[in-house]
């Protein structure tokens, strides 16, 4: 019998499709032993040298060191990837057509490799027009393999819409199954709301027709920082030049922020009792000694911990040797960048943005498994995927 093949496919880059396979993932291995199920990223964009030389998509990874699945195969879970420049490539081949069937011949091969799995999920990459160039797109890869879709739309009863209204024309276009939509990253205190609004029979009624088989609601997952933030030693990799005050091996490096405060204001204005809460991460010009100091003393006095400490130089600012001291005996995740404050926040902020997971993250997994028991309709999941 043939595997029941999932595409997870999402509204955009960071939507939550590895988020999704993971979760999911996490509740098929408690029905189905490891051996049966399978998992490949058949198109991948963002990838990682391995030490044997290899290169592997980052969301494969992080599969492969966080699922029990056992010996994913480097050629079955990544087969084909489209770095910087592949593009170019692409457009100046003298036959595109061989080119494009190339692509697909490694596809079916991996997805043949995989032919004695019971189910297998796909992981999409970007949106679900990437990849359209050079006949790979989320529509045509979903249709290659012969996969049924689970569509991951981002909160917002508005904006999920309006992005529903291009992405899933563009899915009817094809010809592309889409049986499931999961929404992400709703605001939690909009949960009830988005359920009341963003109803199945309106996403029939709106983005089906005849012929297709009923789009079912699998869910609809709530936002959670701890998931979503970064950890200091990811904010450490977005700047090209800083010098670490401390242990980066420290587990503390690993632990997701909470949020980003930026400390402006004179020492003697400062209430951090009011403004810093556990797992902040504090950003502040290095040449302010009173303000850092006042900082110092408050963290060994605060109810919790602090989540990382940026200091600003402007490229020309040293840190004041007593308060290196001090970070160094508090074990703060710390950092000094030659940035100005403004742009070190336009960074930092740009991370909080768009941050994968890592494969360090082993907090965030069990984020995900509880995120998945809670507010995932698994039932439903597998009468839509697998059952049907």
């Amino acid at each position: 019998m043939k595997p029941k093949i999932i595409y997870i496919a999402g509204s955009r880059q960071h939507s939550g499709k590895t988020l999704a396979s993971l979760g999911i993932l996490s509740l098929l291995s408690k029905d189905f032993p490891s051996e049966q199920l399978g998992y490949i990223k058949p198109v991948g964009q963002q990838v990682v040298n391995l030490k044997n030389g290899q290169t592997l998509d980052k969301d494969a990874v992080i599969i492969d060191t966080f699922t029990e699945i056992p010996a994913l195969d480097m050629e079955k879970i990544s087969p084909v990837q489209l770095p910087a420049g592949f593009t170019k490539g692409f457009l100046t081949s003298k036959n595109q057509d061989e080119f494009t069937d190339s692509l697909k011949d490694k596809i079916n091969r991996a997805i043949e490799m995989l032919s004695r799995k019971k189910i297998i999920l796909a992981e999409g990459t970007g949106h679900p027009g990437v990849g359209g160039i050079v006949g790979l797109s989320n529509a045509e890869v979903s249709n290659l393999i012969d996969a049924d879709i689970l569509y991951i739309s981002e909160g917002g009863i508005g904006r999920a819409l309006d992005k529903m209204e291009v992405d899933l024309s563009y899915f009817k276009l094809y010809g592309s199954r889409v049986k499931g939509i999961l929404f992400n990253k709703v605001i939690p205190d909009k949960v009830e709301q988005t359920k009341k609004y963003l109803t199945e029979d309106l996403i029939n009624k709106k983005f089906n027709s005849s012929g297709y088989s009923r789009i079912g609601i699998m869910g609809y997952l709530p936002k959670v920082d701890r998931i979503m933030n970064p950890s200091m030693k990811v904010l450490k990799s977005r700047f090209k030049t800083h010098k670490v005050i401390g242990n980066p091996d420290n587990r503390q490096w690993e632990i997701p922020l909470n949020r980003i405060k930026v400390i402006s204001l004179v020492a003697e204005a400062l209430y951090l009792e009011k403004y810093i809460e556990p797992g902040d991460v504090i950003l502040i010009a290095a040449s302010s000694k009173n303000r850092s100091s006042r900082i110092m003393r408050y963290i060994n006095i605060m109810d919790g911990y602090l989540g990382g400490l940026i200091l600003t130089s402007g490229g020309t600012t040293k840190l004041w040797p007593e308060i290196e001291s001090l970070i160094k005996e508090s074990n703060i995740p710390a950092i000094l960048v030659n940035e100005d404050t403004a742009t070190a926040e336009q960074i930092v902020s740009k991370t909080y943005t768009n941050t994968k997971i890592q494969t360090f993250d082993t907090e965030k997994i069990k984020l995900i498994d509880e995120l998945f028991k809670v507010h995932f309709d698994y039932d439903k999941f597998l009468d839509t995927f697998v059952n049907s």
